[in-house]
């Protein structure tokens, strides 16, 4: 799994050193590790720094910081057609996504906790879900916070619905019906991938 923050603080670095972090202040003292600092004193350092660090010190490189071409997009539409298209569009353009789906909004949500996406595809007319609410409190969870969300819709570009979510921090918006191509191209763009 890719690390999605770009940096560490000095509790990070201690617990992947299994150091104290007086040593890891110790470490950035000797100007072993290169650091800045915040407005409000504290040491971060960028992974990528820390992770050629770990190298140069032959030390082992925890799962989560190296880098990987793994994404994983949520899917959830309510429509069987549109899983079954969007799944063999990206398949086909996106292969190195690994791609879960679920017709229901309850389903969907469960699944995230244990994906971890990098994106979300979310119909904004999934029956008894306020979508809505949902982006604004992905947006406001620490650990899901980052996921890139794209909402999908038949309501005109400027209905309260589309108006809503994009106040929750969407980051892309598709009409429907759905350009399966342009569907690829935004996850292509949104996750930095190359299309096939």
């Amino acid at each position: 799994m890719a690390l999605r923050r770009k940096s560490l603080s000095t509790g990070d670095i201690a617990r992947y050193c299994q150091v104290t972090p007086a040593t890891v202040v110790n470490w950035i003292k000797a100007e072993k590790l290169q650091v800045y600092t915040t407005p409000g004193g504290q040491y971060r350092m960028e992974v990528n720094d820390f992770v050629g660090f770990l190298e140069t010190n032959k030390l082992p490189i925890p799962e989560e910081l190296q880098p990987s071409n793994e994404r994983r997009v949520l899917l959830i539409d309510n429509d069987p057609e549109v899983l079954e298209r969007a799944t063999q569009a990206i398949a086909e353009h996106l292969p190195t996504v690994i791609l879960e789906e679920s017709d229901n909004g309850v389903d969907g949500l469960l699944k995230m906790g244990g994906l971890k996406p990098h994106a979300l595809v979310l119909d904004l007319s999934l029956p008894n879900i306020d979508v809505a609410e949902i982006c604004r409190r992905l947006r406001a969870s620490n650990e899901m916070r980052n996921v890139f969300i794209v909402a999908v819709s038949s309501a005109e570009a400027d209905s309260e619905i589309v108006r809503k979510v994009r106040r929750a921090g969407v980051d892309a918006f598709l009409a429907r019906p759905i350009s399966y191509d342009e569907l690829t191209r935004t996850l292509s763009r949104l996750l930095k991938l190359s299309l096939a």
